[in-house]
């Protein structure tokens, strides 16, 4: 039942974020991958762990593979410590610590460089009681126990990381309940933390060569490190193992009921707490999730739809994705300033940026190919290649028909399980096409600093090619973001010109008829724009009047009523931070 409820929630909360998961892996059915894996410790754990993740790729497939893998832990802790009916409910215990480095991820789904890391905990933890459960039953002759904990170190650690590790540690703190002699109990506790302190020495010094002597003893433990280690996402895993050496110590006896029902209520209890204190729901995180989800789908009105539940401020990622797919519904000119607008900082406890939430998705929407292809390289080499760089890099050389390169991405696609099929059809993807016609810059590459949205609205509205009236209405609606005068109005006669018998879209006629005003122009009553566009100046221009010299910060929300104006946006939004 437990369990049910978990993959509930998980499925109706967390459904993008478990897609996203699949999305930030990589599985390939190759003996080249499986050995690339090995070349570190722990790597094992990793390869299966990357199988496994891919399987969210059907959100309830990958939840229902976890929590059998679940099931299967509980069912493995009640044998290794002898755990009666009584006390079966504290094999829940792992699982919610197990649960909780999952759900309280956030943003480091972008940054964890653990492979498979989703399921590795999982994995790793219930090789821990599988291993015990094994020492446990073992008989005490011939030296068979003392011999488990040695082989459990020299092989667990190169299969299992910090894992094996822990499985030997803690064969040698059980040998004091199960054995009868002191010298017995201290010798194979002794001989356990040798083990321990030198297989990951003899293996960093005589195995492996891509490991940090620094990381030797936390293999396959994903590291929360950028400038700073986070030490808070370290908590699930410092209590996982602070209950399996109370158990190897301590023995559970049978105990009244009601006094067994209050200790265990009591530890449940705090554990469900700690699971929905702790579960990352941040809004635009989710926003952030769901768009990429439907843009990838190519469902822009699914975009919409989720852009219209936003209710705190947006972040400049869900602003990007969101005009995205109203640029390419071609309705941007008359719902872009609708919606909300904003560039919240991310809910991160590092520096997050855009550049690595959606950085190179959107400059290959946008036709910018080198810029995407660049990211996906310099992402895939800092983090690991993963599902969705590959696909990016292999549209992206699509578009600039370079075969081989391709054909060399696609080649490692169809060695996936989920994403054969997507390889095999990828050169007639629709949204090529469309794509394609974004595809008007000049064959350069530079720097963009970090800031995507800058760059690339820059980009645009210093772009002249009017060659396909998308891509120049793209541009008229970057000159819209630069506020600059003189690239919007040499944009928006371009626009007239290649619209004659069309009627101007609202916020295109909204920003001429401020810049006419700010410019002066006369017989500006004589031009055909709507009369709702001149009412809403004038209304907006009376408003703002009395915070002529106020802050922005006590502007905004007292002008909130005309926040769905180009006038609200030119005055106000334009010291936006950028992150």
């Amino acid at each position: 039942m437990a369990l049910a409820v978990i993959a509930g929630a998980l499925l109706w909360l967390e459904n993008d974020f478990l897609w996203k998961l699949q999305e930030q892996n990589l599985f390939l059915d190759t003996s080249l991958f499986l050995k690339e894996q090995m070349v570190v410790p722990g790597g094992l754990l990793s390869w299966v762990g990357t199988y496994l993740t891919q399987f969210f790729y059907y959100p309830w497939l990958g939840t229902m593979i976890l929590c059998l893998l679940w099931l299967l832990l509980m069912w493995l802790v009640k044998r290794a410590f002898q755990l009666s009916a009584q006390w079966a409910p504290l094999t829940l215990i792992p699982v919610g610590l197990l649960l909780l480095t999952i759900v309280d991820m956030g943003y480091w789904v972008y940054m964890l460089k653990l492979q498979g890391h989703v399921f590795v905990g999982t994995l790793g933890t219930a090789a821990v009681a599988a291993l015990l459960w094994g020492f446990r039953v073992l008989p005490n002759r011939y030296g068979l126990r003392p011999l488990m904990i040695v082989v459990t170190a020299a092989l667990g650690y190169p299969l299992m990381g910090i894992y094996g590790l822990g499985a030997a540690l803690l064969m040698g703190i059980c040998s004091w309940r199960q054995e009868n002699t002191l010298w017995k109990k201290a010798g194979y506790c002794v001989l356990a933390l040798m083990c321990v302190v030198v297989v990951p020495l003899i293996c960093y010094r005589q195995v492996y060569y891509q490991t940090n002597l620094a990381n030797v003893y936390y293999a396959e433990l994903p590291l929360y490190f950028i400038t700073e280690e986070y030490h808070a996402y370290y908590v699930p895993y410092y209590l996982l193992a602070a209950f399996f050496l109370v158990l190897s110590i301590v023995p559970i006896k049978p105990i009244k009921p009601i006094k067994n029902y209050t200790i265990q209520g009591i530890l449940l209890l705090t554990l469900v707490a700690g699971i929905v204190n702790f579960w990352y729901r941040d809004e635009n995180f989710h926003h952030e999730l769901k768009m990429q989800r439907c843009i990838e789908q190519s469902d822009w009105r699914g975009v919409l739809k989720e852009a219209a539940l936003q209710k705190d401020e947006p972040t400049r990622a869900v602003v990007m994705m969101r005009n995205l797919a109203l640029s390419r519904l071609g309705i941007q000119g008359e719902d872009m300033y609708t919606y909300e607008n904003g560039s919240k900082e991310y809910a991160a406890p590092f520096g997050m940026r855009l550049m690595l939430v959606s950085g190179p998705l959107m400059y290959y929407h946008y036709g910018l190919l080198n810029y995407s292809s660049r990211l996906s390289t310099e992402m895939g080499v800092e983090f690991g290649w993963r599902v969705e760089n590959l696909r990016l890099l292999a549209k992206c050389a699509l578009l600039r028909n370079e075969q081989q390169q391709a054909r060399k991405y696609l080649k490692l696609l169809k060695h996936t399980t989920f994403y054969k099929d997507w390889a095999e059809g990828a050169r007639t993807l629709p949204e090529l096409q469309n794509v394609s016609r974004m595809m008007h810059y000049d064959n350069v590459l530079s720097g963009d600093q970090g800031n995507i949205e800058r760059f690339l609205m820059n980009r645009l509205a210093e772009s002249t090619d009017t060659t396909d009236v998308y891509f120049q209405e793209q541009a008229l609606l970057a000159s819209l973001w630069t506020k600059d005068i003189n690239q919007f109005w040499y944009h928006f006669n371009d626009y007239v010109r290649l619209h004659p018998k069309t009627r101007i879209p609202r916020y295109y006629q909204e920003a001429a008829y401020l810049y006419c005003m700010i410019e002066g122009r006369e017989g500006v009553d004589r031009m055909p724009f709507d009369e709702s566009i001149k009412q809403s100046f004038n209304n907006f221009a009376m408003a703002a009047e009395r915070y002529d010299n106020a802050d922005v910060d006590v502007a905004r929300p007292a002008l909130q009523a005309y926040r769905h104006t180009y006038f609200y946006d030119y005055y106000l939004m334009r010291q936006l931070p950028e992150y």
